[in-house]
């Protein structure tokens, strides 16, 4: 959730929720983004906080016998987590630009678009991560792709043309050819010197 959320929930303008209940909130309750410029916090934990129920810190037990929603442990990963594009990467060892490409074609699903970002389930990096095809690993075509091979060469009749006239007028020059074939001065530069290697072949 986001604080906009949490005053939604609470019926108070953000500015307000703010004023009021913000330092308080937050000192209870841990962002699950540090550094992110977007604040977001566990749901779990933000309605625990507005129920009265404060979440007990590490250096603190709770004064009664409140049941308190089990914390995640350190290194203990929940498999619907929603994950950055970063966060995705990490799981699946590429850039994070890369998790962006694979969701626009499909290799990845789309992911969950919330606060105006784009958001994956851990669980659907952990799969994609696990597959058998590892596409990141094998970047490219693959082999046997036909279009690995190599553009069959033109046989262009021009070119022997214009080689037996090189052996006959020797001072043939690209405006000739422009001129016989009705083409551009570079493709009559091209044809003359295809020509010409022909010719001393």
């Amino acid at each position: 959730m986001t604080e906009d959320d949490i005053a939604t929930v609470t019926g108070l303008p953000v500015h307000t929720w703010r004023r009021r209940h913000a330092a308080a909130f937050r000192a209870r309750v841990p962002v699950v983004n540090p550094g992110e410029r977007l604040r977001l916090y566990d749901e779990e934990q933000a309605h625990a906080f507005m129920n009265g129920k404060h979440w007990p810190t590490a250096t603190t037990e709770a004064a009664d016998d409140t049941q308190w929603p089990t914390a995640v442990p350190p290194g203990t990963e929940h498999p619907d987590d929603l994950l950055t594009d970063k966060e995705t990467a990490n799981v699946l060892g590429i850039r994070d630009a890369t998790v962006r490409a694979y969701a626009t074609t499909g290799y990845l699903p789309a992911g969950t678009e919330r606060h105006g970002r784009t958001w994956w389930p851990r669980h659907t990096a952990e799969a994609r991560r696990d597959a058998d095809d590892q596409h990141h690993a094998t970047p490219g075509r693959k082999p046997g792709d036909p279009r690995n091979r190599a553009p069959r060469p033109r046989h262009d009749p021009r070119i022997e043309e214009i080689a037996e006239l090189t052996t006959r007028t020797p001072l043939t020059i690209t405006a000739d050819v422009v001129q016989r074939y009705g083409v551009g001065q570079r493709t009559a530069q091209r044809l003359l010197a295809a020509a010409r290697t022909r010719a001393e072949n």
